[in-house]
């Protein structure tokens, strides 16, 4: 080989990983704003549909419960199949069932088409995010980490941004007709643009075999997949009161208008981008463990915002710094630390389904928590401030039970 084709390749490499990294992250993006748009219409579908607070919620905790289900079985296409044809298939999926929820006309048939919706968020993360890893080289992985996961606060920036724009002259329906669009626009540059992970084909070709789900739990594999499982219930739980929560607060407590309400949201985001981004670096030079016990304790010590959002400094001083350290910091790091927590052979399995069932728990079971509890602790404010301390406190405890992965190869 020529010297100019081996300085070709990794310049190759380094360019496909680029759009995989790019396009992956939009992707994300794309799902958590249909997501977190359903967390600015908490109130609207009380109202329409006349529901009080804990099961308007359920909506929300029924699509993470899905996405288990859809963690699960994207998963195991992914690993049997590919993570490409896995990835293209979830994106459609939840962008028909994202623009069906438009046309939800009763509470039922809202909660099944969200459910529906869930499983193909579930199945674009398990898919996704192992073929984002597997693309990267190992020194940039956790950067990679924290600008992938970075998508879900845009997501979240993108939702605020229709909610102010869009919400008072379309209604909160309209607004999933519009979410549902720019998902399939990625969906076609992934189709045509980016191969299969060569990583994937390599295990295909050696193994000739699917590898079957008990392997997750195989070969001394136990604690890894349960501290993996536990890893993302605890990060879950600490960032999804917030997510759920936190809009439905400043309309409730604080009677602020849409736009301060969306400013206020897009602070926490743009924190939670920066958090994500600097995390990400950070955890390549420092390591993963470093970073979620740094992100923690600065979770813990901004936490009390919820109980001052009546005083605008406080407000956006304490948003800004529980962005940056919960929704960026803890996250920045998780895409990449899963994904070393399991062989190629399995990752997008192990991968899609130990964060989904962080998900269906500490994205799921604890809103319902937080709200069930909030009026014998003295209101939601009080019961969003305990839980997210309390969460930050055992991120800090099982960063410490298992090994540091940092510059890994994956195996």
């Amino acid at each position: 080989m020529s010297t100019a084709s081996q300085a070709t390749a990794p310049a190759e490499k380094q360019g496909l990983a680029m759009k995989a990294l790019i396009s992956i992250a939009l992707v994300w993006a794309f799902d958590a704003m249909d997501f977190s748009i359903l967390t600015f219409v908490l109130i609207d579908i009380m109202k329409d549909y006349h529901v009080p607070l804990t099961l308007a919620a359920a909506v929300s905790s029924a699509t993470t419960f899905a996405r288990l289900g859809g963690g699960f079985l994207g998963g195991l296409l992914g690993d049997a199949r590919g993570r490409k044809v896995s990835l293209l298939i979830s994106i459609v999926w939840f962008s028909v069932f994202e623009f069906l929820t438009g046309f939800s006309i009763g509470f039922t048939l809202l909660f099944i088409v969200r459910i529906l919706y869930g499983l193909g968020m579930g199945s674009m993360y398990a898919s996704g995010t192992p073929m984002l890893m597997e693309l990267m080289p190992a020194k940039w992985r956790g950067l990679a980490s924290g600008l992938m996961q970075s998508g879900f606060s845009f997501g979240y920036i993108f939702a605020a941004i229709l909610y102010r724009v869009w919400y008072s002259s379309l209604g909160w329906h309209k607004l999933f007709f519009i979410a549902c669009i720019p998902a399939l626009l990625v969906a076609l540059y992934i189709w045509r643009a980016l191969p299969e992970s060569a990583r994937w084909q390599e295990t295909q070709k050696k193994t000739g075999k699917r590898v079957p789900v008990s392997a997750l739990f195989g070969k001394g594999r136990t604690w890894n997949t349960l501290h993996a499982a536990i890893i993302a219930i605890i990060a879950f739980s600490v960032t999804y009161p917030i997510n759920v929560f936190y809009a439905t607060l400043l309309k409730e407590k604080g009677h602020f208008s849409p736009a301060v309400i969306a400013n206020t949201i897009i602070i926490l985001n743009v924190a939670g981008i920066l958090g994500n981004l600097i995390g990400g670096w950070v955890s390549d030079k420092v390591g993963r463990r470093w970073t979620l016990v740094v992100s923690a304790l600065g979770t813990i010590a901004s936490s009390f915002v919820f109980l001052h959002i009546s005083n605008q400094a406080d407000r956006d001083i304490f948003t800004f710094l529980i962005g940056f350290f919960s929704i960026g910091g803890v996250w920045s790091v998780i895409p990449t630390y899963l994904a070393e927590h399991f062989p190629t052979s399995v990752r997008s399995t192990g991968q899609g389904t130990t964060y989904h069932f962080g998900a269906a728990l500490g994205g799921a079971v604890v809103p319902l928590i937080v709200s069930a509890v909030a009026p014998s602790v003295g209101g939601l404010a009080s019961s969003m401030t305990y839980s997210v301390a309390i969460a930050s406190i055992l991120v800090l405890i099982f960063a410490f039970l298992w090994r540091e992965s940092k510059g890994e190869i994956l195996e």
